[in-house]
């Protein structure tokens, strides 16, 4: 027989599941008259929040945890639609980086609007409810992490690798030791899917 603790994992992984399910139900409505699966909503957050340099089919695979040829087969029919676009790599020629179109930027915002039920739900709690539900939600998130269940990306401050102020220009005074590279600082506030934070190394 369950004891209280294990009653109680039980019960929050069955919400957990039914928020998902939620989530994707929200993701699954039509975007434009064309509705999209899970992975190409997610797809269209990725090509919106990630740093462009970062925004390649490769890390995309990561983030979404598919294979190489399996996150191209996501990507191709955002690109027919006219949502997602393809641009040459800034600094890699063997690379592409994914950028939304405007059709996809309306998408996006779309997308985001929907997600105000879930926002509104939260909005319900307390601040002391809201901290801890913050608190062991990211827990939740750094356990699946480190168990390379996923990528979580998150902005420049707080990564190991970030140096912020040691740019070598005004327009990008800041520096990544994982790419040796300045960024400024709209880059550095967007989402970078090799974000390491400075206290797990």
């Amino acid at each position: 027989m369950d004891g209280p603790r294990e009653t109680t994992i039980r019960g929050m992984t069955s919400a957990l599941q039914r928020i998902a399910r939620a989530v994707s139900a929200l993701e699954r409505l039509p975007v434009q008259d064309q509705a999209l699966s899970p992975a190409q909503a997610e797809t269209l957050r990725f090509a919106a929040l990630t740093r462009p340099d970062m925004a390649t089919v490769g890390q995309l695979a990561r983030v979404l945890g598919v294979r190489h040829p399996t996150a191209v087969g996501i990507v191709q029919p955002l690109i027919d639609r006219g949502l997602v676009h393809r641009a040459p790599h800034p600094f890699d020629r063997r690379s592409h980086c994914l950028g939304l179109t405007g059709a996809g930027r309306e998408a996006f915002a779309s997308l985001d609007s929907r997600e105000r039920a879930l926002r509104d739900s939260l909005a319900v709690l307390s601040p002391d409810e809201l901290h801890s539900a913050e608190a062991g939600l990211a827990s939740v998130v750094c356990g699946l992490e480190s168990a390379g269940l996923i990528v979580v990306s998150a902005p420049c401050a707080g990564c190991v690798h970030f140096r912020p102020g040691d740019g070598t220009s005004g327009e990008k005074p800041h520096r990544c030791d994982l790419i040796h590279r300045d960024l400024g600082d709209a880059e550095s506030e967007m989402l970078c899917p090799e974000h390491a934070p400075a206290s797990s190394r």
